[in-house]
């Protein structure tokens, strides 16, 4: 046990590193909201783009169909180039995003640089309601190349913070545990010498003790094809953690998944393995705010 401590987590002894309790509580909480409304941010962007998936669910106080007029009909590409995330009240953040998008009109490449602020709510669960959205900007800008910036693209990130999202307690719009494939996808951890491996719930529940009360955060995300294996798809994360295991130690973590998918019909994800490993963790901050 003393062993796989030393490899996987760096404890913290200095009293200028370890946070309060109350510190890891309001980390936890910045983290499973940034979680939840990158989901939804992702979700928003991606529908934006050609796909043949159903179009994205928003709250109710926003309307989809009349939030849609406001961007060009027929969008090419989307990238986020900034973002700013920033605490209005207790429970109430906004998310500045700032993006451009390419699109066809009259059958010529046209670009535009847009800025647009959203505005939640997060529930007592963690989960981000999207309360408002406004438009602060947009002018047009010179035609670039934006290919890679597409639907598949914005599919996969939000898939991947709907995920930690779930790690970290929080049920999103688009609930991990809701889908087909929950309950049969096999989840595996390796930890050292440890190793975990069951259903999602189980696997979980084994780990918990390692990580019992934290945040997780996104460093890296790519997307790779399964040689001879039609329509299905490796997600390559690389995630940080920092919080407290079950003895209310300060422990950070640095984690290896993967998760193997097929893509069914309507653009929809089912899952069939993710692999976990812990690699020895970054001491140095993490800056991005999204990946």
């Amino acid at each position: 046990m003393n062993q796989i401590k030393f490899i996987l987590f760096i404890s913290l002894f200095f009293a200028a590193v370890a946070p309060a309790a109350a510190g890891v509580e309001r980390k936890v909480e910045y983290a499973q909201s940034l979680n939840s409304m990158a989901s939804v941010l992702m979700g928003w962007y991606g529908s934006l783009l050609p796909h043949d998936g159903s179009t994205f669910v928003v709250t109710p106080d926003i309307k989809w169909n009349e939030s849609r007029t406001h961007y060009p009909k027929k969008i090419t590409g989307l990238k986020i180039t900034q973002t700013d995330l920033v605490k209005l009240a207790v429970s109430e953040y906004a998310f500045n995003v700032q993006s451009k998008i390419t699109y066809l009109q009259d059958d010529v490449i046209q670009a535009k640089q847009l800025d647009e602020t959203f505005v939640f709510h997060i529930t007592p669960s963690g989960q981000a309601i999207l309360d408002k959205k406004t438009r602060n900007k947009e002018q047009s800008v010179t035609e670039m190349l934006l290919p890679t910036f597409d639907y598949s693209y914005y599919q996969k990130r939000e898939f991947a913070y709907t995920w930690l999202a779930y790690l970290d307690g929080v049920n999103t719009n688009n609930s991990i545990k809701g889908k087909d494939w929950f309950n049969t996808a096999v989840y595996t951890v390796k930890m050292g010498t440890k190793k975990i491996e069951g259903s999602i719930l189980s696997t979980l529940a084994e780990r918990n003790p390692y990580l019992s009360k934290g945040r997780h955060t996104l460093r890296s995300i790519e997307g790779n094809t399964v040689e001879g294996r039609d329509n299905t798809f490796i997600l390559d994360l690389i995630i940080n953690w920092k919080g407290v295991n079950a003895e209310g130690k300060t422990v950070l973590a640095k984690i290896h998944q993967t998760i193997t998918y097929e893509l069914k019909e309507n653009n929809t994800w089912y899952v069939t393995f993710i692999k976990e490993e812990h690699l020895l963790p970054d001491i140095g901050p993490w800056q991005n705010l999204l990946c």
